[in-house]
């Protein structure tokens, strides 16, 4: 159980104190970024650009908007590996290069900006078009894009919290293009989720006798929650320790992520904006999504990914559902030291693991 250091809200010089020190942190971070962005070529021992490898940053026209996607790959003839990030409108670019670039040796990875998500945010967004329906059309249009480009007739479909209602959806009504579909931390039922988390985080609070958590989280009650409300519920699941599994540092964990070349200080508007907008924009049908309702059978291999100690997606409701759904060959693989990030937080259990599916599938041999 991990326990909080304080048990009553600050005061006087203390606050002052971790204001200055929040300060000289935030500057730390802001000092790691650049203000362009890039993403690095592959390169020989000699520093040649090796021929066949692709790494571009590209604007891609999806539904009709502009999104941001990057392409690296150390061969070009490579099979296609597509992300879908969480959020809503929380990119995962970094931390996917950081923790999961070794998968560029093995697929050309497309790395993914949802619409109204960091570098796909454009403030001329229509709210009206932010829902599950378009995203998924989005992800069709990538997947269509790439396909034809690259000459290939499947993708490996990876997604991710948030981004498993939109990878759930494509590879439900598209499966012909999806060798596999790997979900991590998949989201079945937000409501009934958000009830175990806040369930969870209450008890936590109690036992460690954190009055400021135990007053916001009884304060707000069960789901259903305003949007406020859920940022209420899920900053606590976060502080007591169902976002990351222990001996993981919060910290550490982003300020590496976000030192990557492909994000500079630039676009820290853009993420934030973004994150909001995509909230907010898409909150109803979040909280009213339940996976259990929408698919049973489904025409692809599907996996399962779950990390241990997850508490802001219950992983319990995720195997749960695992069990009922109907595919031509499925598993259910627990991650024992993750919490909800396990692609993040095993890196090279979970590259691995993707690597072993591609083989599994006929994409590696």
């Amino acid at each position: 159980m991990r326990k909080e250091s304080q048990n009553k809200r600050f005061g006087g010089m203390k606050m002052i104190g971790i204001g200055l020190a929040n300060m000289v942190l935030v500057g730390v971070i802001f000092l790691s970024f650049s203000a362009k962005t890039s993403t690095p070529q592959f390169k020989d021992a000699d520093g040649a650009i090796i021929a066949g490898s692709i790494a571009e940053e590209r604007l891609m026209n999806l539904g009709g908007v502009d999104q941001t996607v990057y392409l690296r790959g150390r061969d070009r003839t490579a099979p296609l590996l597509v992300f879908v990030h969480g959020g809503p409108g929380a990119t995962a670019t970094p931390f996917l290069r950081t923790y999961n670039s070794d998968l560029e040796n093995d697929f050309i990875v497309a790395y993914w900006d949802q619409r109204g998500t960091s570098k796909s945010y454009d403030e001329s967004l229509d709210p009206a078009d932010m829902t599950i329906d378009q995203l998924t059309a989005d992800l069709g249009d990538l997947i269509d894009q790439l396909l034809a480009e690259f000459g290939q007739d499947q993708v490996l479909l990876a997604a991710h919290s948030w981004g498993t209602i939109i990878g759930l959806e494509y590879a439900a009504q598209r499966p012909e293009t999806v060798a596999a579909y790997i979900a991590i931390s998949q989201t079945t039922g937000q409501m009934a989720s958000d009830e175990i988390g806040y369930e969870w985080a209450l008890a936590e609070a109690r036992a460690a006798g954190n009055e400021n958590a135990i007053s916001d989280l009884e304060e707000i009650g069960r789901p259903a929650y305003t949007i406020e409300e859920f940022y209420t519920q899920r900053r606590w699941v976060n502080v007591l320790g169902g976002g990351l599994y222990e001996h993981q540092s919060d910290l550490a964990l982003l300020r590496t992520a976000l030192a990557t070349s492909e994000f500079g200080w630039t676009d820290l508007r853009s993420f934030f904006q973004g994150n909001r907008f995509s909230s907010e924009t898409l909150w109803d049908e979040q909280q009213a999504y339940d996976a259990r309702e929408q698919h049973q059978t489904f025409e692809t291999p599907i996996y399962f990914i779950n990390g241990r100690y997850d508490r802001l997606i219950s992983p319990d409701l995720s195997a749960e559902y695992f069990e009922t759904i109907d595919a031509p060959h499925k598993e259910l693989i627990w991650f024992e030291e993750s919490a909800h990030s396990p692609l993040f937080e095993e890196p090279d259990k979970f590259n691995e693991l993707a690597k072993q599916i591609g083989q599994e599938n006929g994409m590696l041999p």
